[in-house]
């Protein structure tokens, strides 16, 4: 058999297709987990010693600084010795509307030991965030995004809001959800990471 007849072939064509596949696969793209990283050395993705930066559950939080909604700035880093709900959200959506109240009954109740900051989108201006979050008597800290596509990228490419992440007070994520929760959800991951 000719080396063009094999060429032709479906199947080989085939193999050839899945292999190509499975080295990309292993080679990674980028370091979404942070771990292709870490194993190639590359320490500006990591901090706190070789735990890797990241939007996965036992990665350091990526850090950021966003103006507040009523002046002045919010970094993240600033937050470490409490735990941090940060969830990304905004005005139009039904269920980050869901999740508001939820958020601010465990900022209250849990203050000692936690902060939560919500990361408006903003798609409808600040203004309107501004209105939302007096109408609805929303105390804890919000920030907004400004189109920040490095920060969206950094968490991995917020797909879907609310996305909600519970940091450590070390700032290590402990928890991701997706999604509106009910308060007993947040709270339980609460409570173990403040040990309460």
């Amino acid at each position: 058999m000719s080396r063009k007849t094999i060429l032709k072939k479906p199947i080989f064509v085939l193999v050839v297709v899945i292999l190509a596949c499975a080295a990309f696969a292993v080679s990674g793209c980028g370091s979404e987990s942070g771990q292709a990283d870490a194993a190639a050395g590359n320490t500006s993705s990591e901090a706190q010693g070789s735990i890797p930066v990241g939007a996965h559950k036992g990665n350091m939080a990526p850090d950021f600084t966003l103006e507040k909604i009523n002046g002045g700035e919010l970094q993240l880093s600033s937050l470490r010795g409490k735990a941090v709900i940060v969830d990304f959200w905004d005005t139009w959506c039904p269920p980050c509307r869901k999740a508001m109240p939820h958020l601010q009954e465990l900022s209250e109740i849990y203050s000692d030991d936690l902060v939560v900051v919500g990361v408006a989108m903003g798609r409808e201006g600040v203004a309107k965030v501004r209105s939302y979050t007096k109408e609805n008597g929303l105390t804890f800290e919000m920030v907004l995004l400004n189109n920040n596509a490095k920060l969206i990228s950094d968490f991995g490419g917020i797909q879907s809001i609310p996305t909600t992440y519970l940091i450590d007070e070390d700032g290590v994520i402990q928890e991701k959800w997706v999604g509106a929760f009910g308060k007993e959800t947040y709270e339980k991951a609460v409570k173990a990471v403040i040990g309460s």
